[in-house]
Order: C-alpha cells, then sequence, then structure tokens
C-alpha cells in the first residue's frame, strides 16, 4: 500500500500542476465563448454572405439546429483565438523537462504553426470556401437542393481547418526533422495528427471522404519528408 500512494502522489502532484497551467486558457476561453455568443448571428450572416448566399435559402431542419451552429462557431472562433494560450500552457508544463535545444524547436514550431495556420486557414475561408461552394451547387443545378445552413457553415469552416493544417503541416515537418533522426517516429505520430484533425474537422463524416482527405494529407508529408532527406543526402 506505501508503494501504491508513492506512485500516485508524483501523479497527483503533476496533474494539479496541469490543471493550474491550464487554468488560465480555460478560463479565457470560456468567457470568450460566451461573450462571443450574442455575435453569432451576425457572424453567420457574414460567412453566407461569403459564400455568395442568401440567408432566406438557408434552410433548418430540425428545432436544434440553429443553437447547435452558434454554440459550434462560437466554440471554433474560441479556439482560433485563444490556442496560443493553450500552447504556452501545455509547454510551460513540459518545460521543466526539456534541454535548451528541445526549448528552441518547440517555441519555434509552434510560433510559426500558429501564424502559418492563421494565413491558411484565412485564404480558405475567404478564397477556397466560396469556390468550393459554387462549383458544388453548378454541379448539382439540375436539382432542387435546399441548403442546411448547419452543414454548409460547418462545411465553410472544416475547409478553413484543413487550408490551415495544410500551411502549417510541411513547415512543422521540416522543423522537426532537422532535429531529430527517427523518421519512423516522426511519420507516426504525424499520422495521428492528420487523423485526429480529418476526424474532427470532416462536416459529414464518411470513410470515403475520410479517405481521401488521409491519402491527401499523408501525400504532403511524404513529399516534404523526401525532399528533407534528399537535401540531406546533397
Amino acid at each position: 500500500m506505501p508503494e501504491t500512494n508513492d506512485v500516485s502522489s508524483p501523479l497527483s502532484e503533476h496533474l494539479e500542476e496541469l490543471r493550474q497551467h491550464l487554468l488560465l486558457p480555460f478560463t479565457i476561453s470560456t468567457l470568450f465563448i460566451v461573450l462571443f455568443f450574442p455575435f453569432t448571428t451576425d457572424v453567420i450572416n457574414q460567412l453566407v454572405n461569403l459564400a455568395n448566399l442568401k440567408i432566406e435559402d438557408m434552410a433548418v431542419f430540425n428545432p436544434t439546429e440553429f443553437l447547435r451552429l452558434k454554440l459550434y462557431l462560437s466554440l471554433f472562433s474560441s479556439i482560433l483565438v485563444t490556442h496560443p494560450l493553450w500552447y504556452r500552457g501545455f509547454y510551460n508544463f513540459s518545460k521543466p523537462g526539456l534541454n535548451d535545444k528541445e526549448k528552441k524547436i518547440i517555441v519555434y514550431s509552434l510560433s510559426l504553426g500558429s501564424i502559418l495556420f492563421i494565413v491558411g486557414a484565412s485564404v480558405g475561408l475567404l478564397y477556397l470556401s466560396p469556390f468550393l461552394i459554387e462549383f458544388l451547387l453548378e454541379e448539382n443545378n439540375q436539382i432542387s437542393t435546399s441548403l442546411s445552413i448547419y452543414q454548409t457553415i460547418k462545411a465553410l469552416i472544416a475547409v478553413s481547418i484543413f487550408s490551415g493544417f495544410l500551411a502549417s503541416l510541411p513547415v512543422l515537418i521540416l522543423t522537426v526533422n532537422k532535429h531529430t533522426t527517427n523518421t519512423k517516429t516522426l511519420k507516426n505520430y504525424t499520422y495521428i495528427l492528420i487523423i485526429i484533425v480529418i476526424t474532427l474537422g470532416t462536416p459529414e463524416p464518411s470513410m470515403i471522404i475520410n479517405l481521401i482527405f488521409l491519402v491527401f494529407f499523408a501525400a504532403i508529408m511524404e513529399i516534404t519528408l523526401l525532399f528533407t532527406e534528399s537535401n540531406n543526402a546533397n
């Protein structure tokens, strides 16, 4: 029994330390969701206009759909705005166990990755999303289509997420690969990250859609690693 207490005590201390580091980002994220929620209707109107659609042409297919959309939009906006605080919280928690080289790698990767993600997500939302919506509507112009406002906005946000992830993925891989010799481990962790992003970001999860995105992002990763290995060989 004493041995169990000795083992659980450090674990409890680490969990308490992690809670303290994440308390500030959690509090600010929650406060942002509450304060942003009243403005979500205006944001939804702007997103619909951005996609060259009209709000009166959109449909709601169940009583809770619009409320869920507002909550989803509030949560997404909160993550987008406060994610540097979450990065900092996890970094401060792991900082005592890192050497100077590892600290520089993490700070550089997270800073550059965050900037590229925001730039890529903005490009995806402002330019790529309207193009895809227009293309899909033209493909279905022979069929009477009622657009769900919930699924349409989620699709716009999903394209934004994938664009941001695509913009930051090669640089993150190059940065980490430059300071590690274990390419296999890097690939494994990257595949896990890709699967998580695809699972959470796909508006209508399906095996075929997820497989397409997985192959696409995996190809980007493999090309990036191949480029890196080629440069190292030279």
